[in-house]
């Protein structure tokens, strides 16, 4: 009979342990995270009973055990992180979406009406209305940008907020897993952990997942370690990591002394969501507004101070300049460095179409005396170095410079530069009066009334009156005025020459000299250099043209005596912008050789042209004016012959010396030798009133001449440019080489560096004006076939009330390529913004509706694995009440049994 009951008792037992559990099940159906437990049981050891076999002794409860799927709980977790990564990216770029795309929240509508307004003041310049629009329209738009950045800066103070809150719960969340492992620590022998407490840290783990990525270990014992996905611990055991976010919005993760900043490897969550949103959607969206705000800013500006009001002055900026020193100051974030805190750092805009719209950052390395400057889009270094050890000192690329100004820097430091993220907010209009928009251009062209050719001058353009470091450039210096204005003067049909025309009858050469100039007609020539950093050498050494060679007496049939120039040795050094890199090229000239040859091997380096002539002046002829009277310029006969007469056509200089020397410059300029050589002549006045015939050469080729006739026939011959007459004899000294002069036009970046500090050919290289800007900041353009004494004026545009040509160049921003490298416009980069944000909110929301739906059929996966049915549980509980029913019966047997063997004795 004790067999009877134990077994009873345990079968008892047993029920009462399924009908607990299942009791327990049925009260936690709602409960969040609870998985359903079961009842595991195994048959007691049975007993011998002799030869008979073994009986059974009843049933023992092994383990009330949660009903779960790791795997499935793992992957509820990674879809839950997931979704709400994808969720929180969705919701805030929605936003920034619906901000964009807006007409009357957007950018796209306020560019179009101030564009309109800038193309009715330029078909209207002396419109004081069309003016006030267009000045109105300029505040309007820079409201516009101003308020679109607050929205967006509003909403990063709001994503920053929200970062700090989600951090504090990731680390609430991490103390309760840890406190449970500490829990079941305590009971780490035991045979069985506590079912309940298991669920609550599963729970945590799963709402840790809504908030970050994680990834969970089971070190043993109970103990549960978690990391974020890129490795960093934040649960060990029981020790925990502690997120915080600093000043920057960067989250920093801390375990023991150790603190890293993780926030670019952070992923998934809520968490992810935020700072992905934050640093791929709205970072990004203000640097791009704030490059096109800086666009707009700085060529509105630039063509403002090229033009004319209506007063006649040089236009002010329409909006503050984007290199003012407080807004160049504020491009710079401070890291957490050393003190003392003194570092001052500044950045300014050198060229818009350069502008990325990344951040970088400036660091220097501990332990190192280098910089590190890192493009944060791409992870690329775009400038390193030695730090200089004096301040200030400048780092430029990607069209800005970093500007050291002064302060201990030192290793460990960090900077955070932020180009373009201020623009929106930044732009602001200053003008206020319509009159001070400048319309006009400063330049006028005019044609003289006795041009005998059809050429044609353009208006002229304007590119820029300052250099690069703000300077006014030496032609705009004075107000109201072209200093000097000038005149341009065909000396043939395909040269030209550039003079100073502040006294209109005596026009004289310009410094540097622009002499001899090449034409191609009925081509567009332009006039002028366009190379704001192009500089130039003017040669004019001792050597060149006569110099003081003596002739030397080798009659009219004879090889071409050489023009004595010494060979020199020239050094061209070019500084790469970029690289700060420089390269050195040595070029070796040639004894004896003409300007034309010498100029062709200088030309062959990169950066460097160079323009050869030569001009000799031929006055003073003396001669009986009879057989064998002949000039003779590189072999070629001027003087006619009729048999062994002289031609009847041939004037008698003894009679009429301008004559003679009409015939002889058409004689040059009809011969076809000559020409291919570029010679031509023309008729000049000497000093003394007297005429003399002007020879120039703009190929630079030697000018051979000589004189033959009767003894003491003479002409005097000079190098054009003001050198001493030396005479030729007939019949004695009769020959003489004029060598020709270069003027070395070099690229921004290029400097010529000679053997001599007293060039024979280039002169004192040593003098301040040696090397000369040769930029004057404006272009004209000459086409058709001038003639020779043909010449056209460039003055300032002395009423220019009705001129809107620098209007026209405003409203051709609208379409212009300023930004990226000259690849968009205003419109096109914030239209590609819109497009871009608008591709990826479409895509968000797609990726968050299919997250969605994986995380409901994981749930539901998970839900029947491990979720309580309740008519399941009503049933076991049938089950359970019918075997805890059996097993009372066989207890009531049993007593049943006792009692009749009780009563039977």
């Amino acid at each position: 009979m004790s067999g009877i009951l134990s077994n009873a008792i345990s079968g008892l037992q047993a029920s009462q342990n399924a009908l607990r559990t299942a009791g327990h099940n049925i009260s936690n159906a709602n409960t969040e995270g609870y998985s359903r437990q079961q009842v595991e049981y195994t048959t007691r050891p049975e007993q011998s009973i002799g030869s008979a076999g073994f009986l059974g002794s009843g049933v023992s409860t092994t383990s009330i055990e949660r009903v779960v799927d790791q795997f499935v709980n793992g992957q509820l977790r990674l879809d839950t992180s997931a979704y709400g990564q994808i969720e929180t990216y969705n919701v805030n770029i929605g936003k920034i979406d619906s901000l964009f795309a807006d007409s009357s929240s957007g950018l796209s509508g306020a560019l179009q009406d101030f564009f309109s307004a800038v193309q009715n003041a330029a078909d209207e310049p002396s419109s004081t209305p069309a003016r006030q629009l267009f000045v109105d329209q300029a505040e309007s738009v820079a409201l516009r940008f101003n308020q679109i950045y607050d929205r967006l800066q509003d909403l990063q103070t709001d994503i920053n907020i929200e970062v700090k809150t989600v951090t504090k719960q990731v680390t609430s969340l991490a103390q309760s897993i840890a406190d449970i492992n500490n829990q079941l620590n305590k009971v780490g022998g035991a045979s069985a952990m506590p079912n309940d407490l298991l669920d609550k840290r599963d729970e945590a783990l799963l709402q840790l997942s809504e908030l970050i990525d994680i990834q969970s270990v089971d070190s043993g014992n109970g103990q549960m370690n978690v990391y974020i996905a890129s490795g960093q611990a934040l649960v060990v055991g029981t020790n925990v990591g502690s997120f915080s976010v600093d000043e920057q919005g960067q989250v920093q993760l801390q375990n023991g002394s150790q603190t890293a900043d993780v926030t670019s490897q952070i992923n998934g969550g809520k968490l992810g969501g935020l700072l992905n949103f934050r640093s791929d959607v709205l970072q990004p969206a203000k640097n791009e507004l704030g490059r096109v705000a800086l666009a707009l800013t700085e060529e509105f500006n630039q063509l403002q101070q090229q033009g004319l009001d209506l007063d006649g002055d040089y236009g002010a900026n329409l909006f503050v300049d984007i290199n003012d020193p407080s807004l160049a100051a504020d491009r710079v974030l401070h890291g957490d460095n050393a003190a003392p805190s003194d570092r001052q750092i500044s950045v300014t805009i050198d060229d818009i179409s350069l502008l990325t719209t990344s951040d970088y950052e400036l660091k220097i390395p501990t332990g190192s005396k280098n910089y590190v400057i890192t493009r944060k889009d791409d992870n690329e270094i775009v400038a390193q170095g030695l730090l200089p050890g004096a301040y200030p000192a400048e780092i430029s690329f990607d069209g800005i410079s970093v500007n050291l100004v002064s302060g201990s820097f030192q290793a460990g430091d960090k900077f955070t530069i932020q180009p373009t993220a201020n623009g929106a907010r930044d732009i602001e209009t200053l003008l206020t009066r319509p009159e001070d928009i400048a319309l006009a251009s400063p330049i006028r062209t005019g044609t003289s009334s006795g041009n005998a050719g059809s050429g044609l001058v353009s208006a002229g353009e304007l590119m820029q009156v300052t250099d690069a470091e703000g300077n006014t450039l030496p032609m705009f210096a004075s107000a109201g005025e072209l200093s000097p204005p000038l005149v341009i003067r065909f000396t043939s049909e395909t040269t030209y020459e550039v003079l100073d025309n502040s006294n209109p009858a005596y026009p004289v050469p310009l410094n540097p000299p622009m002499n001899n100039m090449e034409f191609t007609p009925n081509l567009e020539n332009s006039v002028f250099a366009t190379d704001p950093g192009s500089t130039l050498v003017a040669g004019d050494g001792f050597t060149t043209g006569l110099g003081s060679r003596v002739p030397e007496a080798l009659g009219m049939v004879g090889p071409a005596q050489p023009n004595q120039y010494p060979a020199e040795r020239y050094t061209f050094v070019s500084t790469d912008p970029d690289t700060g890199l420089r390269q050195e090229q040595v070029v070796l000239t040639a004894p004896n050789a003409s300007a034309e040859q010498t100029a062709s091997l200088l030309s062959g380096i990169a950066g460097v042209t160079v323009n050869a002539h030569t001009t000799a002046s031929i006055s003073g002829i003396s001669t009986t004016f009879t057989n064998p009277l002949q000039l003779q310029i590189n072999g070629e006969d001027l003087v006619e012959y009729d048999g062994a007469v002289i031609a009847s056509g041939v004037p008698d200089p003894n009679t009429d010396e301008l004559g003679f020397y009409q015939y002889i410059a058409e004689q040059i300029n009809a011969n076809p030798a000559l020409v291919a050589k570029g010679v031509n002549a023309s008729i000049t006045t000497g000093s003394g009133g007297q005429p003399q015939l002007f020879v120039a050469a703009s190929s630079g080729v030697n000018l051979d001449i000589r004189l033959d006739g009767a003894p003491g026939d003479t002409i005097d011959v000079s190098d054009g440019v003001g050198g001493l007459d030396q005479a030729l004899n007939a019949g004695a000294d009769n020959a003489i080489t004029v060598g020709g002069r270069m003027d070395i036009a070099m690229s921004d970046g290029i400097e010529l560096i000679s053997a001599s500090s007293e060039s024979p050919l280039l002169g004192d290289t040593t003098a301040e004006d040696f090397v000369q800007s040769n930029y004057l900041g404006f272009q004209v353009t000459i086409k058709g076939q001038p003639q020779a004494g043909d010449t056209f004026t460039i003055d300032f545009n002395a009423d220019a009330s009705n001129d809107n040509r620098n209007g026209l160049k405003f409203a051709e921003l609208e379409t212009a390529g300023t930004i990226d490298d000259g690849g968009l416009s205003f419109a096109e980069a914030y239209g590609r913004l819109v497009e871009d944000i608008g591709t990826k909110s479409n895509l968000s929301s797609t990726n968050a509706s299919a997250a969605k739906d994986l995380l409901e059929q994981t749930q539901s996966l998970r839900d029947s694995i491990s979720g309580v049915n309740l008519d399941e549980e009503a049933a076991n509980l049938i089950k359970f009440e019918q075997v805890y029913s059996a097993n009372a019966r066989v207890i009531t047997v049993a007593r049943d049994l006792f009692d009749t063997l009780i009563n039977s004795i």
